[in-house]
């Protein structure tokens, strides 16, 4: 079974629970560069981007990118 990690960082916005693509690729040991990849594919797409462009993830896209990442191992 797969965990994400939980850290908080001076980016992460506390009051919408949002989490940039650095913060969750760190958090669940992939990176940056996959997660746009999931995004392109539709598999992951953001919750949010921000008005600077920035990709911003909920709780239920960590969800999302945990069960992605069983299914990857399965294969």
């Amino acid at each position: 079974m797969l965990y994400l990690r939980s850290k908080t960082t001076r980016f992460r916005k506390e009051k919408t629970n949002m989490m940039t693509v650095h913060e969750v690729a760190s958090m669940a040991g992939v990176s940056e560069r996959t997660l746009r990849y999931y995004d392109r594919l539709g598999l992951l797409p953001p919750a949010e981007v921000s008005p600077s462009g920035y990709r911003l993830y909920g709780e239920d896209d960590l969800k999302r990118l945990q069960q992605i990442l069983f299914l990857r191992e399965l294969d």
